[in-house]
């Protein structure tokens, strides 16, 4: 077992408490996280969300997760120097340039007035006014950012009624995925990833208590049905117009090769391709842990 799951466990017991004294509230007032390992259909996934005009999902964030778990650690100052320090998160990491913003001073300014003067309600405006920046008339956001995955305890603690998808998808896929697009240099390297993220989802939607399982598979064989399905669930309006029609911009998906066939149109042309690419030899030298994931998620063929 990981260093990382067995951090998680502690984390979990610590917050699932907080989850449990929350009353429940509708989905359409609360955000939607896209959660799982990367290369599982998530950006497929928000280009149809974004399609609906009825929530906004900005692209990849990164350093939500890290900057809801040192809050903390700033509560003794001023709330402007908090206010300017969260933005900082944003504007400092490599993959700001996908927001296609210059800066986040108009929003840190406005911020400085925000009543209550709180991290969630930072959270809530910091979103918003990306929603407005690109155009957007959402009254509701979403974040798809795979590297929350890490960081779920505190996501759950921060937003306990917000909405999670989680996508899972054959993890041999994924690995393969992963190398080919060149974010991975080794399949072993890529098959711990897919590992430790599912099995970090599988811990948290043990005490989650909106949780929606939803498999790459299923959406790209049968994409009418399983957004469909979704959309019902998220409280969120559906129309199949919405699988075919492409959001303006998207930031990361222009800017980042590894992002290339999100635009295509929705097909089955990626499933299963570990079967032709991968040597039967190199699949079985892969960790006992990564097939036993892959039983655990119902790959097990």
């Amino acid at each position: 077992m990981s260093l990382y799951i067995k951090a998680q466990r502690v984390r979990y017991n610590l917050t699932l408490p907080l989850l449990s004294r929350s009353s429940p509230q509708p989905a359409r007032r609360q955000p939607l996280f896209v959660i799982g390992s990367g290369r599982s259909g998530n950006t497929l996934l928000r280009r149809v969300l974004l399609a609906s005009s009825q929530i906004h999902i900005p692209p990849e964030t990164y350093v939500l997760g890290p900057l809801i778990e040192g809050w903390p650690r700033m509560a003794l100052l001023p709330w402007k120097q908090r206010v300017w320090l969260f933005c900082a998160h944003f504007e400092k990491h490599n993959h700001f340039p996908t927001f296609c913003l210059d800066n986040l001073n108009d929003f840190a300014r406005a911020a400085e007035q925000l009543q209550p003067q709180t991290l969630k309600a930072l959270i809530d405006a910091f979103y918003m006014h990306l929603a407005r920046t690109e155009g957007s008339a959402a009254s509701r956001w979403g974040d798809k950012t795979p590297w929350n995955t890490y960081h779920l305890p505190a996501l759950g603690a921060m937003f306990p009624q917000a909405r999670y998808v989680w996508l899972t998808r054959d993890g041999r896929d994924v690995a393969l995925s992963y190398v080919k697009a060149g974010l991975y240099d080794s399949l072993d390297e890529a098959a711990a990833r897919w590992g430790d993220a599912n099995r970090a989802c599988h811990q948290f939607e043990r005490w989650c208590p909106h949780m929606y399982r939803l498999r790459y598979e299923d959406l790209v064989t049968t994409p009418h049905e399983s957004f469909a399905a979704l959309f019902d669930w998220a409280d969120l309006e559906f129309d199949a117009e919405m699988l075919e029609r492409q959001p303006e911009a998207m930031g990361d998906v222009e800017q980042e090769s590894h992002h290339a066939q999100v635009r295509q149109k929705i097909s089955a042309r990626s499933v299963g391709n570990w079967r032709d690419q991968l040597d039967p030899s190199r699949l079985s030298a892969l960790p006992r842990g990564f097939k036993t994931q892959l039983q655990v998620l119902g790959y097990g063929d």
